[in-house]
């Protein structure tokens, strides 16, 4: 199986580009559990939530691969939750780094940051955060041994960078 990550700061058009990318490889997708745990909270996210997020963002990914031999989309993974507990909680639960590492992932599709920020009730912080977010991004994803592809200009431009690069690696993978 051929795990696809779309990940990216808050406001980067990560769930857009992985809606799209499912549908046209007609696959699975996971969902940012996160989201879905902020709407039925209805509080912002606090320290002692974090163990929950984690283990439902490896629920909605094993859910998604049990339902894929070929190619799977994850719409962003624990690296996001690695990145923004320690953004805005200055921690790292240990077992979150553990998990991350012993899980495989063939591709990082990186969303930049140059489309206008959108707010987002609970779900997103300033146009200000998203920047020294999507700055952790690089600085983790630097020294990924995946393949990173950073996805840059308009949705449609986006949307054929991802193809294209999901494709190439695809065809690598079989040689």
């Amino acid at each position: 199986m051929y795990r696809v990550v779309i990940t990216g700061a808050e406001s980067t058009g990560k769930t857009t580009l992985a809606e799209q990318l499912a549908a046209h490889f007609e696959a699975p997708l996971s969902r940012e559990f996160v989201r879905d745990y902020v709407e039925s909270i209805d509080r912002p996210i606090r320290a002692k939530d974090l163990g929950a997020i984690m283990e439902g963002q490896i629920n909605y990914e094993s859910e998604a691969c049990k339902n894929s031999p070929r190619i799977v989309f994850h719409d962003t993974n624990l690296l996001s939750n690695s990145i923004y507990a320690e953004y805005y909680f200055k921690q790292q639960p240990k077992a979150l780094d553990s998990v991350l590492s012993l899980t495989k992932y063939d591709l990082y599709l990186f969303c930049q940051n140059e489309i206008p920020w959108q707010p987002d009730g609970e779900q997103r912080d300033s146009p200000r955060a998203r920047d020294e977010i999507h700055q952790a991004f690089e600085k983790h994803l630097a020294d990924c041994p995946v393949p990173v592809i950073q996805i840059k200009g308009n949705p449609e431009n986006r949307f054929h960078q991802a193809i294209s690069a999901i494709r190439e690696c695809l065809s690598k993978g079989k040689s």
